[in-house]
């Protein structure tokens, strides 16, 4: 997916005092790049992931999705073109705890109303791709945390999304297990030509993007 991002703002209110969070971003995302975006805390950059992946509005500004401008549709349209097209990863996995693995990784399929086997099916094909073949049974309290978080990737990737956006998803993890996370994205993104936005604190990972953002007071700028 290709993104456009120009002038992006966006202001939260306060006892009717504007708190400016992001002061005019201006981003051009190429098909099948991968971005990091690192920084110190409190500057926006889960607010900008946010609004990159439409779970908010931005206050000005545009953003361009392909042809297509988000801020020109309604609600329900936003809210289909980002079951169709964008995929998210956390650093808490919210995965439910009642279900396997593989039912976690079926829901968003069929809450678009995909057939049980078509799901059941496409689930397996994306845990297998995450190294999770033999645990499709297990529910997450069952698994390590790892490997929580590799059925969250996958629950993000099973409906083939254009994006996917990662908020530190390797932030409540160890440092190899963390690897191996960032490690299955950037393949994913190898193999299948998603396009990959990704915010952390981490140095070393974030050196691992083709495209390395930093958000600091001064705004966005490229790390070279």
């Amino acid at each position: 997916m290709y993104i456009d991002v120009r002038n992006l703002k966006k202001s939260y209110y306060l006892h009717d005092k504007e708190i400016p969070v992001l002061k005019g971003i201006s981003l051009t995302i190429k098909k099948a790049d991968t971005i990091s975006l690192t920084g110190p805390s409190g500057v926006g950059k889960s607010t900008f992931l946010h609004l990159l992946g439409t779970l908010d509005a931005a206050t000005s500004g545009n953003i361009m999705y392909d042809q297509c401008n988000i801020q020109t549709l309604s609600d329900p349209e936003i809210a289909n073109f980002r079951n169709k097209n964008i995929g998210f990863v956390f650093q808490f996995h919210h995965l439910m705890s009642e279900f396997s693995a593989l039912e976690n990784v079926m829901m968003p399929l069929l809450m678009r109303h995909t057939s049980r086997k078509l799901a059941q099916d496409k689930a397996r094909s994306v845990l297998s791709f995450v190294g999770l073949s033999e645990r499709v049974d297990h529910k997450p309290g069952e698994l390590s945390g790892g490997e929580q978080q590799r059925v969250a990737l996958a629950r993000a990737l099973v409906h083939d999304p254009a994006l996917l956006l990662a908020d530190e998803p390797t932030g409540n993890l160890d440092e190899k297990t963390g690897q191996d996370i960032v490690d299955l994205i950037l393949r994913y993104n190898q193999t299948y030509g998603t396009t990959v936005f990704l915010v952390t604190h981490n140095q070393r990972i974030g050196a691992l993007f083709h495209q390395r953002l930093v958000l600091d007071s001064q705004g966005l700028r490229s790390c070279v």
